[in-house]
């Protein structure tokens, strides 16, 4: 089984059509989204018009994608994520005026509304993101995958910060005991290629081929949004435990 995975769309259509295209040249049998679909800021990317978030989400349909959605999901869809890394949503957060906010959150969370803008999906689409679930597991065979768009406790990536050493991802690790999964696959932290992560090391191979060898292990991906030159793919190969990081 050859699973391609993929992250951090953030409205770039004609990115995610080069990127399938190439990923189906390389042959899958099931495709993985690891969340943000939606997410144009202004200060980060430069394909305004070009951006097309709808678009996105309905190719990924099509091509009956398992999807997990990310922080910019959660926003577009007004949703309070389940796992939030200790902070306290109000039932009123979308709501809520953006000062409030701002003196609620401090440096702790991301402020979608401060850069983004809307990415027009109608109700349609809004009510699918309403649906989804914040992580997935999938048998794959031999191995169990956790499926996030982040690292627990902060799974759909609202907090701000990333997590840099093998010890930031002990809790991870303990929620994938708990889900019997022995490997986590993550997006959001827009990586060159990828980085794998086990308890006693973080290691960032970068882009081409990596065997996974000890688990349980977390890989983070690298997006598929233009911005920075990282836009790529992976395929992962079930049976040979074998990570293909590929470079768009």
């Amino acid at each position: 089984m050859r699973i391609a995975l993929l992250s951090d769309i953030h409205e770039d259509l004609p990115q995610l059509e080069k990127v399938l295209a190439r990923a189906g040249r390389k042959g899958y049998d099931r495709l993985v989204c690891l969340g943000d679909i939606s997410g144009f800021s202004i200060p980060h990317y430069t394909y305004q018009d070009s951006r097309n978030a709808p678009g996105c989400l309905a190719l990924l349909r099509e091509k009956e994608a398992l999807i997990v959605p990310g922080n910019h999901d959660f926003h577009a869809a007004r949703r309070i994520p389940v796992h939030s890394a200790g902070f306290d949503f109000p039932a009123d957060w979308y709501d809520m005026d953006y000062r409030e906010k701002e003196k609620l959150a401090g440096d702790r969370i991301y402020l979608h509304e401060r850069d983004e803008l809307d990415p027009l999906y109608g109700r349609t689409d809004r009510d699918f993101l309403r649906g989804l679930t914040e992580y997935r597991i999938l048998d794959a065979g031999p191995v169990r995958l956790l499926l996030s768009h982040y690292v627990f406790p902060n799974l759909a990536g609202f907090q701000r910060g990333f997590y840099q050493k093998e010890e930031d991802f002990h809790g991870h690790f303990r929620f994938m005991m708990e889900k019997d999964c022995q490997i986590s696959f993550t997006g959001h932290a827009h990586v060159r290629g990828v980085y794998t992560v086990t308890s006693r090391q973080f290691k960032h191979p970068g882009y081409g081929k990596v065997r996974l060898k000890e688990f349980p292990v977390c890989v983070g991906i690298h997006p598929v949004s233009r911005n920075k030159r990282r836009s790529g793919f992976c395929i992962f190969d079930v049976e040979r435990h074998v990570l293909d990081a590929v470079k768009c």
